[in-house]
């Protein structure tokens, strides 16, 4: 697995990435993500930041990590990994060469948004090192983001450090 940074002209495999992750979500309380993907306009916004990370193989762009920052931390903002290469570590190893990255510009804890339930979600997240936030502790900017997102009951606030 070789891992680079996105160009204007991954778009179009970064949307079917997208699209083939969100089957995941057929049947649960998520299903709402199935057929949803970002702008293509936004991706390109993004790549241009150099913010979008792609996972690939022989077999073409297999996944990526969308990062930003949030309230002075580093962030990732979505996780993508293509039907054909989940389960073999793709979305492990992208995560964890982008936080070294993150580490090495000075950041010195990640966070994200996800689901709280479903086990490629907040378990996956845990057994990475992130941990969850109670509200207390979710810095104002992120408390935003999750009461902006669909179901935020659902959803929760996680944070690592780097």
């Amino acid at each position: 697995m070789r891992l680079r940074l996105a160009v204007p002209a991954d778009v179009p495999a970064l949307t079917a990435v997208e699209l083939s992750a969100g089957e995941l979500f057929i049947g649960t309380h998520m299903a709402w993500a199935v057929g949803q993907s970002t702008d293509p306009a936004e991706l390109l916004d993004r790549i241009g930041k150099a913010a979008v990370w792609i996972a690939e193989d022989e077999r073409g762009i297999g996944g990526f990590l969308i990062t930003g920052t949030m309230d002075g931390d580093f962030y990732i903002d979505e996780l993508s990994v293509a039907t054909s290469h989940q389960r073999r570590g793709v979305g492990r190893t992208l995560i964890e060469a982008v936080l070294c990255e993150a580490k090495r510009q000075g950041f010195r804890t990640a966070t994200l948004t996800t689901d709280r339930d479903l086990p490629w979600n907040a378990p996956y997240y845990a057994r990475l090192g992130f941990r969850i936030l109670t509200p207390g502790e979710t810095p104002p900017e992120l408390s935003a983001r999750l009461a902006s997102q669909p179901s935020p009951d659902r959803r929760c606030a996680m944070r690592r450090t780097l």
